[in-house]
């Protein structure tokens, strides 16, 4: 994913003791904390808090336990293009939740979440299952833009429902939830329930205001403390900061890649569209001339093909079909 602040450019992620440069924190929206948060063994209370949290805010009972089926890994994590978290419920439940952190805003952000969404919810049954074994699926997207301007909570939730009456719905083993932790709806955050409200006041403000103020903040939240325990604790960790410059620098890399790949393509085909008007326009031109001239010299072939320019080209068809000769023609042909 690639990273943008929701307020203001980012700088660099910077070793606090480089003393030539201002301690900048990492946000705690970054993924790379994100994944260090959720997927660190002896997290899984702070992580099961967050979900349940979204739960309590969509009117469901609670996960009892869970487990984070990819765990942070920092050996593999720098070259992760996609740093989806993927968490099993392990109780009665037995959903699967699905949690990415998005700052970066995309016209198929909404696709590529229903796209993992409906990849995992397939993903549970093999041949011969039976379809008892199929658990719900939550794919929980927190993002730093507005996906749904026109819905005023920070929370939404969206189930496949009937379009004749919203309220009948389909079924509730595929879920999205989006959580737009964004300056534009933060004053909305007394809104939502209060283990969620501290949640979204973690997100946006942690690299924004003081440990004091951050602690008063959260001071009626233990698992938010502690969860502002292990941020402070990646900020002030060389390595894992280290770490999540390498990730940055390689989605930047990784985009650029694709963003020069494209623009070749887009050349190469824009060539190719060029190339094939022009071979029309030449065939156009030596049927106009074979039917007016009968036999056409192979060296107006050879000239015509030579232009390859699709004005000139067409110039040229004009001046065929009013021509008198092909003397005439080739005397334009040589301007």
């Amino acid at each position: 994913m690639s990273e943008n602040a929701p307020n203001k450019k980012e700088p660099d992620a910077n070793s606090e003791n480089d003393k030539s440069k201002p301690f900048v924190p990492i946000p705690a929206y970054r993924d790379t904390f994100v994944h260090f948060l959720f997927g660190s063994p002896g997290n899984e209370s702070i992580l099961l808090n967050f979900l349940n949290a979204v739960l309590e805010s969509d009117g469901q009972p609670p996960a009892k336990s869970v487990v984070a089926k990819n765990p942070f890994n920092p050996q593999t994590f720098v070259t992760d293009k996609y740093t989806i978290l993927d968490v099993k419920a392990t109780d009665e439940r037995g959903d699967i939740f699905a949690v990415e952190f998005q700052t970066s805003e995309r016209a198929t952000f909404a696709d590529r979440l229903t796209y993992y969404g409906s990849r995992t919810f397939g993903g549970q049954m093999y041949k011969g299952d039976p379809y008892s074994v199929l658990r719900a699926v939550i794919a929980i997207a927190v993002t730093t833009f507005e996906m749904f301007p026109q819905l005023e909570s920070i929370h939404n939730s969206f189930y496949l429902t009937a379009k004749a009456d919203p309220k009948i719905i389909f079924t509730r083993l595929l879920q999205m939830h989006t959580l737009e932790v964004t300056k534009e709806k933060i004053d909305r955050v007394v809104l939502l329930p209060s283990i969620l409200a501290a949640w979204v006041i973690f997100i946006f403000y942690s690299h924004l205001k003081t440990e004091d103020e951050m602690t008063m903040l959260l001071k009626d939240q233990p698992e938010l403390i502690k969860a502002y325990e292990q941020y402070q604790l990646f900020n002030h960790d060389e390595r894992l900061r280290a770490l999540d410059e390498a990730h940055q620098r390689f989605l930047h890399d990784l985009a650029t890649d694709i963003e020069e790949a494209h623009e070749k393509g887009v050349a190469e085909g824009e060539a190719k569209e060029r190339e094939k008007g022009c071979d029309e326009l030449i065939e156009t031109l030596l049927r106009i001339l074979s039917k007016n001239f009968d036999e056409v010299p192979s060296s107006i072939h050879d000239k015509l093909y030579i232009v390859n320019d699709l004005k000139t080209l067409g110039q040229l068809t004009r001046v065929a079909l009013d021509c008198q000769s092909l003397t005439e023609f080739e005397v334009a042909l040589g301007k």
